[in-house]
This record gives structure tokens, sequence and C-alpha cells, in this order.
């Protein structure tokens, strides 16, 4: 018992008491869940604004709708709740870093007085960053680590996502009240047109709670109401555009078989609305079609699922070249692996890579056989097993068009949007309405958004 004394006086001795600083203070630092957003107000509040903004210096020239939005939700402290969504871009990857990491450490506030108040032209080095951080009463060790590690990567995708699903754009600053943008100028907000914002948006909030949608379920359904539920008006075209073009956009008739085609999607999302990619599978066009419609599902996360299927006009000279690409496809999401990515099917790997191997050939033809070589070896695929699946599902390929013209798909390229055909669309706008509108709700939203029992 004495030596436990002895050797714990030591300790205080050497080190002060327990959570003490070199010089005697108690420092403490506060830890937030790193993926809660920084706000203002309480969680109940009927009218949630959310502004979407980049970190940065003099803010009080370049950002005032900051200021704006502070001093409006302190007018109305029960009603409202200010969600600051930080967007992290080029230059700016540091400092919004840093201003999550305040958030995280309590000190979000303190860290933006600090970086408004600053009015210094030089560039926001990662010393500067870090006085800033010391500044605002932060840990700038955890602040160092935290830059080094590259961390809120996820942070930032999802508020990039959910800016270019509800706003439609990825202009920063944005403001949505309610999930809806308002009419606004961000450059010179007048508080006179933010007050009226914000009473149409509590108006709105009334509303619905007369409808029946509970207290706890308003931004769900506010983010229902802001999917743009009109049908775009589309012409169609394509490359193999043989049979003249038009406004009329079938349903696919029988519905399209999507067993054992490549997807991307959450596995778990199983009530998504399906999008399908019919293209050749070397048309270096169709690679630049599947990376929009990635980003698309990105946005789109839990309700849309992607598949590519093979598709071109078996008449044409290379009809054979291109049914031993699609059959290697089909062999993939067989017998392939997704290590690197959960969302993405061992199928789709090999077709992007197959794409993306013809694409940097800038025009030069591969033979079908060297270019399933390549892919092969690029992704690890045991080639055995693949010439194997290839002979035992030979011109399986060929099977599925002809079943897809039976359905009513008769050029490439194609999407299939909620069984829906449309040919030669390539609008990267227009496919984001056209899912949209998939997704858009009834008048009185979804009924697992409101609860309802009954229609």
């Amino acid at each position: 018992m004495i030596v436990r004394v002895v050797i714990a006086a030591c300790i205080v001795l050497l080190f002060g008491p327990a959570g003490a600083a070199p010089g005697g203070n108690v420092v403490r630092v506060e830890h937030r869940d790193p993926a809660t957003a920084p706000t203002r107000g309480s969680a109940t509040a009927l009218v949630t604004i959310e502004l979407f903004f980049e970190p940065k210096t003099n803010a009080p020239g370049r950002l005032p709708v900051y200021r704006a939005l502070q001093k409006l939700q302190a007018n109305h402290p029960t009603r409202i709740r200010l969600i600051y969504r930080v967007l992290k871009r080029g230059a700016s990857q540091q400092i919004s870093i840093a201003a999550l990491e305040a958030n995280a450490q309590g000190k979000f506030d303190e860290f933006m007085d600090v970086l408004h108040g600053d009015r210094s032209p030089q560039a926001l080095t990662r010393d500067k960053i870090l006085g800033f951080a010391r500044d605002a009463g932060m840990d700038d060790q955890r602040l160092s680590n935290a830059i080094s590690e590259g961390r809120y990567s996820d942070v930032f995708d999802a508020n990039n996502n959910r800016l270019a699903r509800l706003a439609h754009g990825d202009a920063s600053p944005s403001v949505l009240f309610n999930s809806r943008v308002p009419r606004l100028t961000l450059g010179a907000p007048n508080d006179a047109d933010l007050e009226r914002e914000y009473l149409g948006a509590y108006e709105r909030a009334l509303d619905l709670i007369d409808r029946g949608v509970p207290a706890n379920r308003l931004q769900q359904a506010f983010e229902d109401q802001a999917l743009r539920s009109a049908q775009p008006f589309v012409v169609s075209s394509g490359e193999d555009d043989f049979e003249g073009t038009s406004t009329d956009h079938k349903l696919a008739k029988p519905p399209l078989d999507l067993t054992g085609l490549p997807t991307f999607g959450k596995a778990n999302a199983a009530a998504a609305i399906p999008v399908v990619v019919l293209c050749r599978p070397n048309d270096t066009s169709c690679y630049n079609m599947m990376r929009v419609i990635r980003r698309l599902q990105e946005i789109y996360a839990t309700d849309v699922r992607v598949l590519w299927a093979p598709w071109f006009d078996v008449s044409r000279d290379d009809a054979a070249e291109l049914t031993l690409l699609g059959d290697a496809t089909l062999c993939a999401e067989q017998i392939g692996s997704s290590p690197d990515d959960l969302d993405a099917s061992p199928g789709w790997r090999w077709i992007n890579k197959q794409l993306e191997t013809t694409s940097r050939a800038h025009g030069r033809k591969i033979a079908a056989e060297n270019l399933i070589d390549t892919v092969t070896a690029d992704l690890e695929i045991d080639s055995q097993r693949l010439s194997a699946c290839r002979a035992r599902i030979a011109n399986t390929t060929l099977d599925w068009i002809a079943r897809a013209r039976k359905s009513g798909v008769t050029r490439s390229p194609a999407l299939v949007i909620g069984g829906r055909i449309y040919e030669g669309l390539t609008d990267n706008n227009i496919i984001q309405q056209l899912i949209e509108a998939e997704l858009a709700p009834g008048v009185l939203a979804r009924c697992s958004t409101i609860g309802c029992a009954s229609e």
C-alpha cells in the first residue's frame, strides 16, 4: 500500500493532476459524433434550413448569407433548425476538413468566427489553418491528423449528393428551406425575403401535419415533394437507328429479365428502381454513359440500382466478336469477385474495365479474344474458369438480345428506367428527371413516409 501511495505521489509531482496540461491547467476537448452536421436549433423545429457552402476566409464579404441565416434562426429559435452542410472541392479541401473537425471538437462556431474574421489574401496553407484552429481553442494535433487522413470523406460525399438531389445542381453556396430551393439572391440576401421563405416553409410544414404526416417524418416528406414528378419530353435517337425515331416511350413488354446481369448499387436496396443500360460491349460512348448513370445512382443510392445489358444489331459485321465480349461479361458476373467495391458486382467491374480498355485504344480495333485476355489479367480472373463458363453459355448474349427485342428494345444505346424504354438518350439532366419521376410519390406522399394504414 505504501509503495502505491509513493508512486502516485511521484506521478502527481512529475505530471500534475490527471488531465492537466504542463502548466497546470486542465484541458478539456469536447468530442461529438463526426457524422453529425453542425446545427443551430431544435431537431423538432418545423422548418429546416440547410446551407451548403465551402468554408473560406473573409466570409462576411464572400458569404453574407451565412450571417443572415444565423440571424433568421435567432429570430425564430424554436421554429427553425439551421444545418450547415460543408462541401469540399478543389482548394478548399483542408479548410473543409478543419470545419468538420471543429464541429467534432465542439468548436464549430468559434472556428468559423476566426475564419470569417481573417482578411489576409494569402493562401490557406496547412500551417495557417492549424493557426486558425489554435485561435478557436481546438486541438491542432487532432486536426493535423484529420487532414493527413483525409477524414470526413463520407460526409462530404453525402453533402454533395444531397445538394445534387434536392437542388439539382452543384452551385455553392446553396440554401434549402424544408428541402426546397428558395427565391433568394444569395449574394445579398434581404431580411424580408428570408422571412417570407421561412413563413412559406412553416406553412408547408403545418399543411403536411394537417394531412397526417407525423412531425418526425416531415423531413422525408419534404424530400419526396422535392422530386420532379413531371415526365420530361424526350426525343429518341441512336447509333443503330435503323427503325426511325420515336417520342413514344413504351413499357418493356414482357418486362426484361434482369437475372444474371452486371449491377451497381446497394445490395440491401431490394425495392430500388432498376435503370438498365443497354449497349455494345465495346462502345466507348457507353463507357461515358455508365459513368453518368453511376453518378446518378450515388445521388439516389438507396432508391436506384443500375444494370448493364448487351445490345447490338445482330446483323452487324462484327456481331460474332460482340457476342464473345457479351458472353465474357456475363461469365465474369458468375465467377468473378468485387474485392474493392461491394456495391459493384463482378460483371460490373468487368464491363467497366472492358469499356475502359477499349476507350484507351483511341479508335484502334482490339480483337475480342485479345481484349478478353487483357481484362482477365487486369482483374485477376481465373482464365480456365472463364473459358469453361464461356463454352457453357455460348451465345447467351444473342438469346438475351432476342428477348429484349420482343420486349420492345430496337436500338442502342438505350436506357430502361422503371420499365420504360428510352433509346439514344444521353442528356444527364433529362435522365435525372426521368429517375425522379419514377421515384416521385403521390399527392399525399409515400405511405412509408406518413405511416398510413391504407390508401
